[in-house]
């Protein structure tokens, strides 16, 4: 290779690899999720319909599961949450959330999940 390919080659590999680096800096850390950021959520956001937790409250609906119960639905993980918010039946309202919060919601709600009983 001459001198003369190799200077826009060299600044295509740099630009390339800003570009790379810039994502990836973007992106941020991945975390693990929060719970109590999905009951901050949970608290500012699901209580017109949902008991969301042990504390007394006035909205909720008593025909719609509250939170311990959803948690403790025979099977539930935080996988079939995260789906049941992201495509809502009938009567719950779409959600716009972030990845990151459906992850806190869902993690928050299988927080309040129960023991297996022995």
């Amino acid at each position: 290779m001459t001198q003369a390919t190799l200077t826009p080659l060299c600044r295509i590999l740099a630009a390339l690899s800003l570009l790379l680096w810039g994502t990836a800096a973007w992106a941020g850390p991945t975390s693990k999720p929060d719970p109590v950021h999905g009951q901050e959520l949970a608290e500012r956001l699901c209580t017109n319909c949902h008991l969301v937790g042990g504390a007394m409250q006035e909205e909720a609906n008593p025909d719609v599961p509250s939170f311990p119960e959803i948690a403790n639905f025979e099977g539930q993980t935080a996988g079939a949450i995260m789906a049941r918010i992201i495509l809502p039946k009938h009567p719950m309202p779409q959600i716009p959330l972030e990845k990151s919060e459906l992850s806190d919601l869902a993690a928050y709600i299988m927080s309040l999940r129960e023991a297996p009983q022995p």
